[in-house]
């Protein structure tokens, strides 16, 4: 199973466009993002920064860790699934 990625079973998250924080909003851990829609940019300013745009004009998805303080900027409607 190396380099599969593996659904942690808990519930996808789905965030509407705006800012979120890590340990608040949502926890810390890892998550595949894909867009609901078209898609839009995508960020994660933090330990682990994410730059990326998601849908047709870019990734169809994309997998990242998140810590505690880390904040999430979406332009689109998102869904955040955790993975192992």
């Amino acid at each position: 199973m190396e380099g599969r990625l593996i659904e942690t079973g808990e519930e996808p998250k789905i965030l509407s466009a705006g800012q979120y924080i890590v340990g608040q909003d949502i926890p810390q851990g890892r998550y595949t993002v894909t867009p609901v829609g078209e898609g839009s940019n995508f960020f994660v300013d933090g330990v682990g920064e994410v730059n990326t745009i998601l849908g047709s004009y870019g990734e169809d998805s994309y997998t990242f860790f998140t810590v505690d303080g880390d904040v999430i900027q979406t332009e689109a409607k998102v869904k955040l699934t955790p993975v192992e």
